[in-house]
């Protein structure tokens, strides 16, 4: 998808949702449970059939209702002591607690998939299966109307083979009539995958920004931190939206890597659509996607210490749905690396 047709696009969207609704009055989603389906591909930002780099990502999220009998160390853990000295939460008289589960995919390939032939300037194929045990925690104060977003993810899985990233891809082309990638015999290998990562959000007085074209608008910065043999890395980024009437939430969610809420506050009424921007960086210090496996030699590339994204993209939340299209641009990730990369991000989330 060229870029100035996705504006253009975006545009129109926020004409149609110039009816919006008011602001939902319940807390972070109130008393509802989430459901949300995910696609990520560069096939939406090429409108192609080609496979390249981060070429495609699936999952499947669950989010509980608020939930009133964790465990005390389990609320005490979700907001950690240590780092709410570099990111104060504030004051608060409002917090709700949830917990959530996924089931996600991501499959990487090298940018020519017709050669059977090892690339060894270019990265490898790869694919991530997981399983993802969420904790999401939403502190606010009435009287000043900030809010806090802290969110704990811990991602169990395999890289390699058993992540059936071959299986899916090419039966998937033989489907659609594509060609199939020749080269998954130089995959990374079988690794069992842990990891923990960590984000603070949220919306404060301190960013606050002005009414443009009589439109409400807001910034939302977010901080996070990844651990694990599979990616390890530290990030800084913030979201800009621009709509008639921005509901209390965090914005929409992404698969890789993870950002965003699957809860959103539906509308009684209409549509509640709004158009965001935003921009992320990470220092990564471990992507075994680039680095290849950890404890045995495996294909791999040199990757780059510090990768950006910037996204584009419009939400629509009508009455208990919420659709979003996020539109990446990513940097180069690793050295020799062509171009940097696009690609496109679908979710839809429903309010059970």
């Amino acid at each position: 998808m060229r870029l100035h047709l996705a504006a253009a696009a975006l545009a129109g969207l926020t004409i149609i949702g110039g009816n919006g609704a008011a602001k939902a009055q319940s807390f972070a989603g109130g008393d509802r449970e989430f459901l949300t389906l995910q696609t990520e591909n560069d096939l939406f930002a090429n409108v192609t059939n080609t496979d390249r780099h981060y070429t495609n990502g699936l999952q499947a999220a669950w989010l509980s209702r608020p939930q009133t009998d964790l465990p005390e160390w389990l609320t005490d853990f979700s907001s950690p002591p240590v780092y709410s000295l570099l990111f104060p939460t504030g004051n608060f008289d409002k917090k709700s607690h949830r917990i959530g589960v996924a089931l996600g995919q991501a499959i990487f390939t090298p940018d020519n998939t017709q050669t059977t032939a090892y690339q060894p300037n270019d990265r490898p194929y790869a694919a991530w299966l997981h399983m993802t045990f969420s904790l999401q925690s939403v502190r606010a104060s009435s009287v000043t109307g900030e809010a806090w977003q802290d969110q704990w993810k811990l991602d169990l899985g395999v890289v390699g083979p058993a992540a059936q990233g071959e299986f899916v891809q090419n039966n998937w082309h033989k489907l659609i009539g594509a060609d199939e990638a020749n080269g998954w015999r130089h995959q990374i290998q079988d690794e069992l995958g842990v990891n923990l990562s960590f984000e603070r959000a949220w919306r404060s007085s301190t960013f606050d920004t002005p009414r443009l074209f009589g439109l409400q608008t807001d910034f939302i910065p977010y901080t996070l931190i990844s651990l694990g043999n599979v990616q390890t890395h530290a990030g800084l980024g913030g979201t800009f939206r621009f709509g008639f009437s921005l509901p209390d939430d965090f914005g929409p969610t992404r698969v890789y890597p993870g950002t965003g809420a699957e809860w959103f506050e539906p509308t009684e009424q209409g549509c509640n659509c709004y158009l965001f921007a935003g921009v992320e960086g990470r220092a990564v210090a471990r992507d075994i996607f680039l680095d290849g496996n950890t404890f045995r030699d495996s294909p791999s590339i040199d990757k780059r210490s510090f990768v950006y994204d910037a996204k584009l993209g419009a939400v629509f939340v009508l009455w208990d749905t919420r659709v979003s299209y996020t539109h990446v641009f990513r940097s180069r990730e690793y050295d020799g690396q062509p171009t940097p990369d696009q690609f496109g991000s679908i979710a839809v989330n429903f309010a059970l």
